[in-house]
């Protein structure tokens, strides 16, 4: 007999963050999105309130802050149950298909919900979440329980038992739509990690500080962080994110977009220009050599801008200096040939110290250069 899944971890495989110049991988059958439910649905023709939430405007007067969140143990209808999918997980069918075959309602465990209360105010007839709690206001216009953690279950449940199953949930009175996000990250994480884009796309939409700074960041050059939207690789997108995410926390939101200007200067939106080897590589280089004094990122732009110093030579050639060399890795050979063609066409202190220089050695030649630099004769027009 095959092994009974156990109903909150997935049995398919989850797209990853892809290797230099590769695709994100995806389930061919996976719709990818919840709006097109009544179509993938697996229990097509049932009745009751089961769907999607729809966004919509909330009433930032009656705001509740997270630490005053009420919560309770319910048991609702899985008919009565919609999700968000802005933030949440792309609906797997076949892990749906495994857990509903294999149906235990003893694994189920309990399903996270958000209960939204929306209601006419402000007298212009306008729709909009609000956070006190009353089930019974006379303008009520609806009380919507969404899913933030467990939609899987609960589409196993409408398609093994049907809607008028009955799931206990913890339920959260009080929750914006951002910060339902932030907690479906923190509850789905524990329960399966997320893959890098996806954690992304949960934190984007939960207005996330440092992933609203990374979009902001990525913008201002030009560039996507991809969410995880889309199946096929695009111009101008970065699909390294597990490698934006180091770099903003490890080196701080100024390297980041210094790389992001380099790169986006160098290739502009050259989707192989900005894999988690390339940008580590440039990352590298700049600590290291940042701090000499002569520095230039633009040289390091137009050295890359060459048609020889594209992103997929770039990336050739360092794979080839790796072979049989188990003390580097490519993206140390990445930012050594950058480092090389850095150097081409300048002289004397413009050059950069040679790399396997300390930081010490880096600090009394960066000296050096500026007193240099300083006692030069200056030309004709200065």
């Amino acid at each position: 007999m095959p092994k009974t899944p156990k109903q909150n971890e997935s049995t398919t495989p989850e797209p990853h963050e892809p290797e230099d110049g590769q695709e994100p991988e995806e389930d061919e059958e996976d719709e990818g999105r919840l709006r097109e439910i009544d179509e993938a649905s697996p229990v097509k023709g049932t009745s009751g309130r089961w769907g999607v939430a729809e966004p919509s405007r909330v009433q930032r007067l009656s705001y509740t802050p997270p630490e005053t969140v009420r919560t309770t143990v319910e048991h609702i209808r899985a008919g009565d149950l919609s999700v968000d999918p802005r933030y949440n997980r792309e609906i797997k069918p076949k892990w749906v298909e495994e857990i509903a075959a294999y149906f235990n309602p003893d694994q189920l465990q309990v399903l996270n919900v958000s209960r939204r209360i929306y209601r006419l105010v402000d007298g212009d007839g306008e729709e909009v979440q609000v956070f006190d709690g009353d089930l019974d206001h006379k303008d009520n216009t609806k009380v919507v329980e969404v899913v933030i953690s467990g939609q899987h279950r609960l589409l196993a449940t409408l398609k093994a038992r049907g809607p008028d199953f009955v799931l206990t949930c913890s339920v959260y009175d009080g929750l914006t739509p951002q910060q339902e996000a932030e907690l479906f990250a923190a509850f789905d994480e524990a329960t399966k990690p997320h893959q890098a884009y996806q954690r992304h796309r949960s934190h984007s939409f939960g207005d996330n500080p440092v992933a609203v700074e990374i979009n902001r960041i990525a913008a201002n050059n030009g560039l996507i962080v991809y969410q995880g939207v889309g199946g096929t690789l695009k111009e101008g997108y970065v699909y390294a994110v597990s490698t934006v995410y180091g770099i903003y926390r490890n080196l701080g939101p100024e390297v980041l977009d210094r790389v992001f200007r380099i790169h986006w200067g160098a290739w502009q939106g050259n989707r192989f220009g900005y894999t988690h080897s390339l940008l580590g590589a440039t990352a590298m280089l700049l600590v290291r050599f940042g701090k000499y004094a002569m520095w230039r990122d633009s040289h390091l732009v137009a050295a890359l801008s060459t048609q020889q110093h594209n992103p997929q030579s770039l990336s050739q050639q360092a794979r080839g200096r790796t072979l049989g060399v188990s003390s580097t890795s490519l993206r140390s050979e990445i930012a050594r040939l950058e480092h090389k063609w850095y150097q081409e066409g300048l002289h004397g202190y413009a050059r950069l110290p040679e790399w396997g220089a300390t930081d010490e050695q880096i600090i009394e030649a960066s000296e050096a250069a500026m007193l240099r630099y300083k006692r030069r004769k200056p030309t004709d027009g200065e």
